[in-house]
């Protein structure tokens, strides 16, 4: 409760106790704000959620408001109310209070995201695989053996995926690109030296290095891995080349090509200055269409891509950015128009890593340097899957118009970028409002009230037991890390393998979504590279204007 009775007089006591009556009648209700908080001139709406109605004003700070209207039923609270202090343009540190019940303190300044970069960018060097200059520790040092031809390969370094140990170059290779578009070169550059190493030849780059073998026992950490896959404990571990079909020992997926993998190796390469090795993935990248997915061992789960023109488009636009060849503009033009809209936006669900990456990024990168009816189609593809994303956030009061699957914050953020480029691109501010709402959710303005980045901002309610064995193993929170986030409740049970154990948020947990602050729960739970490093390049976005 926000009510305060020490050195009150008593016709103030008699005021508060009135107001601790009416908090203890709404003791089931919340308030939802962005723990971090609010730029000056951002939109800024609380949701004020309950079992019971609720009527009369709303403060923060000297503002005074009426409630509103309900907005009905969601998730788990019968009663939902949209809390606008848009005007409150601050700066200080701000609650809202109403109903007797008050949110938790946030910042409105032009500095509420200063220091929030860094913190994602912490998690990323912790995620450092070869030489870890968080820990101090090496591992990986004897990465890695062709699958398919016995050939010792150089591949140490860049990223542990997530908890695991796994280095997927589906995410690895987005990574190094938008680090380098969100100004992150040193982090970019170290990713970057492995995709150079992951592309040997001419009609070579591999997919994936290690595999779920490594989630068996014991759990160990990273630079004490003692998982045998083949050639002795500790030993090295096993390249996975790409070779666009499907693969697998037991489990397979469904690879139909390499473009998708080859034309982002290729993108983020060229970022990097490295052409020669980014030409060469565009020439593969052409030559094998189709999509590359991870490589399945002991489960069936892998990330299964099923988009590829994006990602040619991405290649395209960056080697002409880098060489100005006009042949390059043309046909990263005819990419564009292939790949046209994200079709998953508006959409219920889709499969894991389906539609990676959630935004085209190659479409802005496009948009300035082609001429007036390209720019217009570029624009209708973003507005279009924005339209729809638009249409499903309204009928729910958390705005949430992205669909609750694994790692559904990738969405979730997706949306808030691909509305803050389009407003960069053409000016029109309709969705800044449905950008802000998506990247309030990410920060705490959901019905768990936590934040999803591990330990942003500090002393906020975020992850305290995230699926990631520093945690476990070392007592050390990643922090800056965000998690997968919240899935529906049927994908949640169907990846449940243990017992939760105690559920701090189990009066928050719904069929509409599910989110769990415990070790076990790696569906929600778990910190991951490619969103973490998505959110680092939307800050920075939202921070630019163009």
């Amino acid at each position: 409760m926000c009510v305060e009775l020490i050195g009150r007089s008593r016709p103030a006591l008699a005021i508060a106790l009135t107001l601790a009556v009416a908090a203890w009648a709404h003791a089931d209700a919340w308030i939802r704000v962005n723990l971090v908080g609010y730029l000056p001139d951002d939109p800024k709406i609380a949701v004020l959620s309950s079992d019971a109605p609720i009527e009369g004003d709303f403060e923060v700070g000297a503002l005074r408001a009426p409630i509103g209207p309900d907005c009905g039923a969601w998730g788990p609270f019968r009663h939902n109310y949209r809390l606008d202090f848009t005007t409150l343009r601050g700066p200080g540190r701000f609650r809202v209070r109403a109903a007797g019940v008050c949110s938790s303190e946030f910042a409105i300044a032009p500095d509420a995201y200063d220091g929030v970069p860094g913190r994602l960018l912490e998690f990323m060097r912790l995620q450092r695989c070869g030489d870890n200059p968080v820990t101090g520790e090496r591992c990986h040092q004897q990465d890695a053996i062709d699958t398919e031809t016995g050939q010792r390969r150089a591949l140490v370094g860049g990223w542990h995926d997530a908890a695991d140990r796994i280095k997927h170059m589906i995410t690895t290779t987005y990574c190094v690109a938008a680090l380098y578009l969100a100004g992150a070169r040193e982090e970019a550059d170290y990713g970057a030296r492995l995709l150079v190493r992951i592309h040997p030849d001419a009609d070579t780059i591999y997919v994936q290095i290690g595999d779920d073998r490594d989630h068996a026992p014991p759990e160990r950490l990273w630079h004490a891995d003692e998982t045998d896959y083949g050639w002795g404990p500790g030993g090295p571990r096993p390249a996975w080349p790409a070779l666009g079909r499907p693969q697998g020992p037991r489990h397979q997926n469904a690879s139909t090509g390499v473009a998708s993998l080859a034309g982002r190796a290729a993108a983020a390469l060229a970022l990097g200055g490295r052409l020669d090795s980014a030409r060469s993935l565009y020439r593969l990248a052409q030559a094998r269409p189709g999509c590359a997915m991870s490589v399945p061992v002991r489960a069936p789960y892998h990330y299964m891509e099923r988009s590829y023109f994006d990602d040619l488009e991405w290649a395209a636009v960056e080697l002409y950015r880098a060489t100005r060849d006009e042949a390059l503009l043309e046909q990263a033009i005819d990419y564009a128009r292939k790949a046209g809209a994200s079709d998953w936006m508006g959409k219920d669900g889709h499969g894991h890593y389906e539609c990676f990456p959630y935004v085209n990024l190659a479409h802005w990168r496009l948009y300035p340097l082609v001429n007036a009816e390209v720019k217009s189609e570029i624009a209708a593809w973003y507005r279009g899957g924005l339209e729809r994303v638009r249409a499903r956030a309204e009928k729910n009061p958390y705005r949430l118009g992205t669909p609750l699957v694994w790692c559904s914050t990738n969405n979730v953020i997706a949306v808030a970028t691909q509305a803050r480029l389009y407003e960069h691109m053409t000016g029109d501010r309709q969705f800044r409002t449905l950008a802000a709402e998506a990247r309030d959710w990410i920060l705490g303005r959901n019905p768990w009230g936590v934040s999803f980045v591990i330990g942003v901002p500090d002393g906020s309610d975020s992850p305290t037991q995230p699926h990631h064995l520093m945690h476990k193993l070392a007592g050390r929170l990643p922090t800056g890390g965000l998690v997968d986030g919240p899935v529906s409740r049927e994908i949640n049970e169907r990846l449940k393998f243990g017992a939760f154990g105690e559920d701090r948020l189990a009066r928050f947990q719904s069929d509409v979504g599910v989110y769990h602050d415990v070790f076990a729960d790696f569906s929600t739970n778990e910190p991951i590279i490619d969103g973490t490093v998505s959110l680092l390049l939307l800050l920075h976005i939202w921070g630019t204007e163009e």
